[in-house]
């Protein structure tokens, strides 16, 4: 029987500051189906309470669904 070990390694995760974070948000109003109009991507989250706001203005939607992504790095750690 052949035996095998196998090693785990650590990794730092850290935010990459080189990078802004970025956000959005889609409307899911509806009852068939969600309107489905989106924000696109936006470097701070005060535009898409304003894309949102002017959306609600419009439509009279209410349902949001508001994402915020982020890059990161990952480096390599010690092996265990």
């Amino acid at each position: 029987m052949a035996r095998r070990r196998f090693r785990f390694r650590e990794y730092l995760i850290a935010p990459d500051g080189a990078a802004m974070p970025e956000f959005g948000a889609e409307c899911v109003s509806g009852e068939a189906a969600d309107c489905g109009a989106e924000s696109g991507v936006m470097l701070g989250l005060a535009e898409v309470e304003r894309w949102i706001a002017e959306h609600v203005r419009d439509t009279g939607h209410s349902h949001y669904r508001r994402t915020a992504g982020e890059y990161v790095t990952a480096s390599p750690g010690e092996w265990s």
